[in-house]
C-alpha cells in the first residue's frame, strides 16, 4: 500500500508525471474508470493560471450517486458526449497545494491546505467542481481561475490541526446548514416585474410601492394607487384575460395573490415564477386545500411562499412569518434520517441549542435505525433532549402520541412526491416544511399552501452551499462545538473507490465513505475496525496520521 504522509508541509519533492482518476463515461458504478480500473493520465505542471493540489481526501455524496444512475440522462451532461468527454467526479473534498503557477505564486504555495466550494458561477452560469468539472476522484485536481477567482474565489485556507475527512465533510454539512439560513428571498425585488391578482378588492397596500413592472389582474382602486408609481403598469379585468394574453405567458419576479382563489388557478400563477420567485399570499381561504406545485423547483428554483391571513399586505414579511430555522422547543421530524445526509440534519437537530426538544427521525432500514440510536442518542442524552428513532411505518403512530397537532418542522431527506406530501400532512398548521433531496422536474407534488396565509406555515427548500456556509462550519469544528467524524463510517483507498460506491448504492453505509487516494489499496475499512479503545467511535487527526504512518492494522485490511 503506498503512503503518504498529510502534514501540512508533506508535499511530493516532484509533481509526479501521471495522475490517477476514476472517469465516468457513461454506465453503471462498475463502469467507472477502464476495464474496472483508475486510468493513468499524464500531467503537466502547473500553467501560468493554474494550480494543482493533491487530493488528501474525498468523500461520497449521493449526488455523485445519482449521476452514475442517470449518466447521459443527467441534465448537466445534456450537451456532453460522455464517453467521448468522461467525468471525474467527486465534490466534497480536502486539498493541499503541490505546485502554482506563475499568476499564482503571492497566493498559493506549496504545502497550502484548502478546502473547496464545488458550486461556482462562470460568466453568470452556475457550475459544478465535481460533476461538469474535473472533480476529486482523482489523486490531484487542476484548478484555474474559474475557481480561484471569478465570481469567488471558492477555495479557502484550513488549519494543520483539523482531519481531512473533517474538511471534506464541510461540503456536506454546510449545505444542511444552508437549508435553515435565508435561502430564498422575503422582500420583493427592487425593480423586478411583479403580478398582483386581486380577486376581491380590500387588500391594504401597505408596503412601499415597487418600481419596476407591474401587471394588475381584477385589481382593486387601492392595488392601482399602489402601482401607480411603478416604471411600467398594465391592467386585465379578468384571470381569463390574463391569461389569454402575452402577460399571461410571462415569468414573474414576486406574485401576491390577494383574497379568494381555488388551487386551480393558485397552482397555474405559481407556475409564473421566476427562478428565485415569491409568492405572497394576502388572505387566502385555501386552508389545508392542496395546491399541485412542482417541488424540484422549491429545490432548485429557490422559490419563496409568505402569506397573511389579511387585509395587510406587510403582515406577511414580519419576522415571524419569515422563519427557516428549527422551532426552538419544539418537535421536529426527519423523515429519511438513516442516509448521510439524513443524519446529518438529525445531528445539527441535536447539537442546537435553541432548536427542538425532540428529534423524531426515520428510516426505512433496521441497520440505519440501530446506527442513528448508537450514534446520536448519546449525543440527544448530552444536550437534554429526545431522539425517538422509527421505522417508516411507525410515523403516524408516533406523531398521533407525541405531536397530535402535527410536528413543528418536517424535514424530508428523500427524493419522493409521496414522502413530501406525508411530511406535509404531519405538519403543524403552523409548522415548517424543509425540502432538502432532489428529484426530477415536473412531477406533481400536493402541498398545503393555503397554510402559508391562514397559518403562518413555511415552506421552504435549498441545494447546495457557500464558502461563508462551510467557514461558518469550520468556525464550529475548530472552537469543539461541532464534531463532524461522527458521522464517517468507513475510509478506503483510491483503488476500492467502485466498492465504495457499490456500498453507498446499496445501502449498506448509513455516514460518509471518505477516499484517500494516497492509499491506493486500501479496501473499504469500518472506522470502527480501524479503532482500538473502548470510546464512541471518532475519526481524528491523531488517526489519520497513524493510518498514514502504518500504525493501524485491521482485518478487514488483509
Amino acid at each position: 500500500m503506498r503512503r503518504t504522509a498529510l502534514s501540512q508541509n508533506a508535499v511530493p519533492s516532484g509533481l509526479p508525471a501521471l495522475n490517477r482518476s476514476w472517469p465516468f463515461a457513461g454506465g453503471g458504478i462498475r463502469d467507472i474508470g477502464m476495464d474496472g480500473r483508475y486510468v493513468d493520465e499524464p500531467q503537466a505542471p502547473a500553467g501560468p493560471d493554474e494550480v494543482i493540489a493533491r487530493i488528501d481526501a474525498v468523500c461520497i455524496c449521493s449526488s455523485d450517486i445519482k449521476i452514475i444512475r442517470m449518466g447521459k440522462a443527467h441534465p448537466l451532461f445534456a450537451d456532453r458526449d460522455l464517453a467521448d468527454s468522461p467525468a471525474v467526479l467527486g465534490h466534497e473534498m480536502a486539498l493541499t497545494i503541490v505546485d502554482a503557477g506563475a499568476n499564482w505564486r503571492d497566493r498559493f504555495r506549496p504545502g497550502d491546505r484548502l478546502g473547496l466550494q464545488p458550486a461556482i458561477m462562470v460568466e453568470g452560469r452556475r457550475r459544478t467542481v465535481g460533476m461538469d468539472l474535473p472533480g476529486a476522484f482523482a489523486e490531484y485536481i487542476r484548478l484555474d481561475a474559474r475557481v480561484l477567482a471569478g465570481e469567488g474565489p471558492y477555495v479557502f485556507p484550513v488549519p494543520a490541526d483539523v482531519s481531512a475527512a473533517t474538511i471534506a465533510m464541510l461540503e456536506p454539512y454546510a449545505c444542511v446548514e444552508a437549508a435553515y439560513r435565508p435561502n430564498c428571498r422575503t422582500s420583493l425585488k427592487s425593480g423586478g416585474r411583479l403580478l398582483v391578482v386581486e380577486a376581491v378588492p380590500g387588500t391594504r397596500f401597505d408596503r412601499p410601492a415597487p418600481d419596476g413592472e407591474v401587471v394588475l389582474v381584477g385589481a382593486g382602486e387601492a392595488a392601482r394607487a399602489w402601482a401607480g408609481g411603478a416604471a411600467s403598469v398594465a391592467w386585465h379585468e379578468s384571470l381569463d384575460a390574463f391569461a389569454a394574453s402575452e402577460a399571461g405567458q410571462a415569468s414573474y419576479d414576486d406574485i401576491i395573490l390577494a383574497g379568494r382563489l381555488d388551487a386551480e388557478a393558485t397552482a397555474r400563477l405559481a407556475n409564473c415564477l421566476a427562478k428565485g420567485g415569491l409568492m405572497v399570499l394576502v388572505g387566502s381561504e385555501l386552508g389545508h386545500e392542496s395546491v399541485i406545485l412542482d417541488a424540484a423547483r422549491i429545490h432548485y428554483h429557490e422559490l419563496s411562499f409568505l402569506g397573511s391571513p389579511g387585509p395587510s399586505l406587510s403582515e406577511a414579511f414580519l419576522p415571524a412569518r419569515t422563519r427557516f430555522e428549527l422551532r426552538a422547543g419544539g418537535i421536529a421530524l426527519v423523515l429519511g434520517a438513516g442516509g448521510a445526509m439524513g443524519r446529518i440534519h438529525t445531528h445539527r437537530a441535536l447539537e442546537l441549542k435553541d432548536g427542538p426538544a425532540t428529534v423524531i427521525a426515520t428510516s426505512r432500514k433496521g441497520a440505519r435505525l440501530k446506527a442513528l440510536e448508537d450514534d446520536f442518542a448519546p449525543l440527544a442524552r448530552q444536550h437534554g433532549k429526545t431522539l425517538v428513532v422509527i421505522e417508516d411505518g411507525e410515523v403516524e403512530a408516533c406523531v398521533a402520541r407525541l405531536a397530535p397537532e402535527g410536528c413543528d418542522d418536517v424535514v424530508v431527506v428523500a427524493p419522493e412526491v409521496a414522502v413530501i406530501e406525508r411530511g406535509a400532512r404531519l405538519m403543524r398548521a403552523d409548522g415548517m416544511l424543509v425540502l432538502f433531496a432532489g428529484m426530477p422536474f415536473g412531477q406533481p407534488c400536493a402541498l398545503p399552501l393555503g397554510l402559508v396565509s391562514s397559518a403562518n406555515a413555511r415552506i421552504t427548500g435549498s441545494t447546495g452551499c457557500t464558502v461563508a456556509d462551510q467557514l461558518a462550519v469550520l468556525d464550529r469544528v475548530v472552537e469543539g462545538s461541532l464534531e463532524l467524524s461522527g458521522n464517517l463510517e468507513a475510509v478506503a483507498g483510491l483503488g476500492a473507490l467502485p466498492d465504495a460506491l457499490e456500498a453507498v448504492n446499496a445501502g449498506k453505509v448509513s455516514g460518509k465513505i471518505a477516499i484517500y487516494p494516497a492509499l491506493l489499496d486500501l479496501p473499504v475499512t469500518p472506522v470502527r475496525d480501524l479503532r482500538q479503545d473502548d470510546q464512541p467511535v471518532r475519526w481524528s487527526l491523531e488517526d489519520e496520521k497513524r493510518l498514514f504512518d502504518g500504525g493501524i492494522s485491521s482485518a478487514s485490511q488483509g
